[in-house]
């Protein structure tokens, strides 16, 4: 009889806590966030920041999805407003969304030039890591010469929505050109717990941001108004200083062994970048070295890749050439690191971490030259670069038809 009261007892106890979700959310009564954007707000602490979030129109992407008609309303809402910190702006953003807004499927955040020029970014992700809400595993760009308001207003072609577009382009041309890498919002915030430099990828809107912000921008075939994905902004005491672009901006990519894929262009006989060679694996390592009390930084970089291009008559069935390809491509990549560690110690600014290498190698010198390592020691601190780069394959064909 005992047991079977405290059977009973413990069967109705158990109802209480395996209740199920107490606490659920009915996706109807949600605005799912697909974006955040923070901008410089005005000059007083009331609104020291500009936040806007960009809001999926659900019905509007469901209709695209399925079989129904799509009608002419945009598949995403922004809404704005300023506040003393990030989380106060939220706050007022809030009553102007129908439902409450929804953060976890977060998939971009985007920082305004201005802000990240005058005020820095150091203060802006305190709010993320203390919200449950947030995963840190979104994207986080740097809106060339503009704000993330506009950006985030910008109508966009193929992909409904313009966060999803910019995250695919950024994918895209990270696999693809190699010349930028996507950085997520935990790995920001680690760039800025270790040092006080840091590095993220930029995004500029090409044309007319006006006419890009109307519906009419995508029902055209070549569009008046376009986002892409462009420069790598270094930052030093968490304010932007500098753009890298192009192969300035490659050559920092190979230094922080970031680099997937990329073409290199090759010379041929008389023809200028007759020949793409198509880098399939690399690999950078970085040492440090101690010398008469001075640091010493060795870059190593090995290449790996095929021809996939050529456009000038070459036998590529003798080894010879295949040599002279792989000694142009080491040149080529070694010019490009050079150009960016160049660019880093003009700025001042150890992108590259070399002082961590320096650090685990002898920490008593470190301790005495960190405070003046990026203003004063790293501008004058000798780099080594070697690279071994290997050509793999010719393709199908090894003499060309181009005499």
């Amino acid at each position: 009889m005992k047991h079977k009261r405290f059977i009973i007892f413990f069967m109705i106890v158990s109802t209480v806590f395996l209740s199920g979700c107490w606490d659920r959310q009915e996706l109807q009564d949600l605005d799912i966030v697909s974006a955040i954007g923070i901008d410089k707000g005005g000059n007083t602490s009331e609104n020291r920041y500009l936040v806007t979030v960009q809001v999926f129109n659900e019905g509007q992407i469901a209709t695209a999805g399925g079989q129904g008609v799509k009608s002419m309303s945009a598949p995403v809402t922004t809404y704005s407003a300023v506040g003393s910190t990030v989380e106060e702006a939220i706050r007022k953003v809030m009553p102007k969304s129908p439902q409450e807004l929804f953060f976890p499927h977060v998939q971009l955040m985007v920082i305004g030039e201005e802000l990240a020029r005058k005020k820095g970014i150091h203060d802006l992700f305190d709010f993320i890591e203390r919200d449950s809400q947030f995963r840190t595993l979104f994207p986080i760009l740097v809106v060339r010469d503009n704000t993330a308001k506009t950006l985030l207003q910008i109508t966009t072609p193929l992909e409904d929505v313009p966060s999803a577009k910019i995250v695919g382009g950024l994918e895209s041309t990270t696999k693809i050109r190699g010349e930028y890498a996507s950085t997520r919002a935990d790995q920001v915030i680690q760039q800025l717990e270790r040092g006080e430099t840091a590095n993220l990828t930029g995004v500029q809107i090409t044309g007319d941001p006006e006419k890009g912000n109307k519906m009419t921008n995508i029902q055209e075939i070549s569009p008046k108004t376009a986002i892409e994905i462009r420069g790598l902004a270094i930052f030093k005491k968490g304010k932007l200083k500098k753009w890298l672009d192009e192969d300035t901006a490659r050559g920092a990519i190979w230094i922080n062994n970031e680099l997937k894929k990329t073409v290199i262009d090759l010379n041929c006989e008389k023809v200028k970048k007759g020949i793409a060679a198509e880098v399939m694996r690399t690999k950078t390592k970085i040492k440090a070295e101690i010398k008469n009390q001075k640091p010493v930084i060795q870059i190593t970089v090995k290449s790996e890749g095929h021809l996939s291009e050529v456009h000038c008559p070459i036998d590529l069935s003798k080894h010879t050439s295949i040599e002279k390809l792989e000694n142009q491509m080491e040149k080529e990549i070694k010019e490009e690191v050079m150009m960016a560690v160049k660019e880093a110690k003009k700025q001042k600014t150890d992108i590259f971490r070399f002082s961590e290498y320096i650090n685990r190698e002898n920490p008593k010198l470190w301790k005495e030259i960190k405070k003046k390592w990026n203003d004063e020691i790293f501008p004058e601190t000798k780099i080594n670069v070697n690279v071994k780069a290997f050509i793999r394959r010719s393709g199908l064909r090894t003499k060309s038809y181009i005499k």
